[in-house]
């Protein structure tokens, strides 16, 4: 049996989906507020987030002359509607891996609350073991921090070497090699973020969940 950790955001589902959707509602807020047309407001959110701006919305409106509290912004960006998609390859292949027997464990960093509105709009919750949305145990137990592998261990026990992470992130990638488990990397197209794989060792590359499959097989 072995035991599959699983990143969320980029590695499930597109994150771009989550981000871009936010943008609009924003975007919409704007034109109601200030007259300023959405598609336009929209655009410009976009091109600043492209330009990896850690404060999109503070750049926002400082570029536009706007007093407004970015925390409410930030408000707005997280409650407003989303309508998530998985990635094509993903639901299948966790229903395979459910029938084999092999267990699953999400692991999420991000504000809680947003990630568990992705989860429950992704309808996510039936197809894990687990799901530890890292937020729920302190900000000291996002990933790469590996706090909450103690909570795993302690459930599903075994071998390390039947523990493996699924993952596209930086964090994802210190994370597994911290505990020492062997890290699979899903090269996603237009993810937000990667880890840097250039010169590790040992990493499997996979570019979708039927190739995951296919390698655990052969494991």
């Amino acid at each position: 049996m072995i035991k599959i950790l699983f990143d969320l955001d980029d590695t499930l589902y597109p994150e771009k989906q989550y981000i871009y959707q936010g943008f609009w509602a924003v975007a919409q807020y704007f034109q109601s507020k200030y007259r300023l047309e959405a598609t336009k407001v929209y655009l410009e959110l976009v091109f600043i987030f492209k330009k990896q701006s850690k404060r999109v919305f503070d750049d926002f409106l400082k570029e536009n002359n706007i007093d407004e509290d970015p925390r409410y912004i930030v408000n707005i960006y997280r409650s407003a509607k989303r309508n998530l998609s998985l990635y094509s390859d993903v639901l299948e292949n966790l229903k395979f891996q459910k029938k084999i027997g092999n267990k699953l464990i999400l692991v999420t960093n991000g504000h809680s609350e947003v990630q568990k509105g992705k989860i429950r709009n992704l309808k996510l919750a039936e197809y894990f073991d687990d799901i530890f949305i890292l937020d729920n145990f302190g900000k000291e137990y996002w990933k790469p921090s590996v706090l909450i592998f103690d909570n795993i261990y302690d459930k599903y026990k075994g071998d390390l070497a039947d523990y493996i992470f699924v993952g596209n992130g930086q964090e994802d990638l210190e994370f597994a090699k911290k505990i020492g488990i062997r890290f699979i990397f899903v090269d996603r197209e237009n993810s937000v973020r990667k880890a840097e794989i250039e010169n590790e060792q040992e990493i499997y590359i996979v570019r979708n969940l039927e190739e995951l499959i296919k390698e655990l097989r052969y494991k």
